[in-house]
């Protein structure tokens, strides 16, 4: 890692001006190192169980560290952006919690550190491309809030071992991330089937097509257009009379009639923020982490929905084992 010396950088900004020298820098493509954090501001997007969990574990973790000095705070969106000043100079980790966080938290000077959570791959990158972050994961980073392909697809195998044929309903979201999936199933057992779709009113068309040659209905995607509240009945009750199971990707899903899911909880991704954030603390130059899939994570199971399937699979600790050990993360 390039250790850049500071007083030096600063001395030449002051002498020279900072907008010019600040400028020239980003022309070159470097990006100062964050500094030593001394606390962790969590922002968040609304008020919400999810949100509130995950920064009680934040909280705790930290708290639980012997020797650490690390502040933890949380703010909403709105006094976040009251304080926007103070707190870019704060010396704070400053973690955007939700989608709207990251929105506001990405106009931070880049040499504030910020790590966006509980926000999908797709929304992250986009946010990324829109504000000009996305040569700059070492202060602007993540941890998504989806799943790596392979530890998905890793369920899949564990799960319904007999089958191949998986089946993907894309909307544009999905579409963007179809190579990534491709990718993570090349060379493995699984044929996949995709059918794209632009509009609500092509999804069960589109499905009825899909799940005619489907053995699995892949819904490893958070894609707004195809599932979401108006949606998701009309692809369960299909899926289920077609009598294919669904692959979620939360435990929600799963509770309204998906299979299975592998997911990560909200208080899982706190306590990865945690030791991110443990990793900064008196650590001068050090920079995050870049964007990454969730560290911990769990296994939920609809036996219900197994049963009138007539599927044997194993429970929720047997199939977490088997996918934990399958010891794989793709970048």
């Amino acid at each position: 890692m390039v250790q850049w010396p500071w007083n030096k950088i600063r001395s030449k900004l002051l002498a020279t001006g900072r907008n010019r020298l600040w400028a020239a820098l980003l022309c070159a493509g470097f990006v100062l190192p964050v500094q030593a954090i001394d606390g962790v501001t969590l922002v968040l997007s609304e008020e919400g169980r999810a949100y509130a969990d995950l920064a009680e574990k934040v909280r705790q973790a930290v708290a639980q560290r012997p020797g650490s000095r690390l502040q933890v705070s949380t703010l909403s969106l709105a006094a976040f952006r009251e304080r926007e000043g103070e707190i870019s100079r704060s010396g704070a980790l400053v973690v955007a919690v939700g989608l709207s966080a990251t929105q506001a938290a990405a106009s931070l000077d880049s040499r504030v550190p910020v790590l966006s959570v509980l926000v999908p791959r797709s929304a992250f990158e986009r946010v990324a491309r829109e504000r000009g972050r996305q040569a700059d994961s070492r202060s602007f980073s993540a941890v998504y809030l989806d799943q790596p392909f392979s530890r998905q697809l890793s369920l899949v195998r564990h799960a319904l071992p007999e089958r191949t044929r998986l089946g993907l309903l894309a909307g544009p979201v999905a579409a963007e991330q179809l190579p990534l999936l491709q990718a993570a199933a090349r060379g493995t057992r699984f044929k996949l089937g995709v059918e794209k779709v632009a509009r609500e009113d092509e999804i069960i068309p589109a499905l009825n097509r899909l799940l005619r040659d489907s053995e699995a209905l892949l819904f490893i995607v958070p894609d707004p257009l195809v599932y979401n509240r108006s949606t998701i009945q009309s692809i369960l009750l299909t899926t289920y009379r077609y009598q294919v199971p669904v692959v979620g990707f939360s435990q929600a899903y799963v509770r309204a009639g998906a299979l299975t899911a592998v997911y990560s909880a909200p208080v899982q991704i706190g306590q990865q923020v945690a030791e991110i954030a443990l990793a900064l603390e008196g650590d001068k130059g050090r920079s995050l982490p870049p964007p990454q899939y969730p560290k911990y994570f769990s296994v939920a199971v609809n036996h219900q929905v197994a049963r009138s399937m007539g599927i044997e699979i194993d429970n929720e600790a047997v199939l977490y084992d088997k996918v934990r050990r399958s010891g794989e993360l793709e970048p």
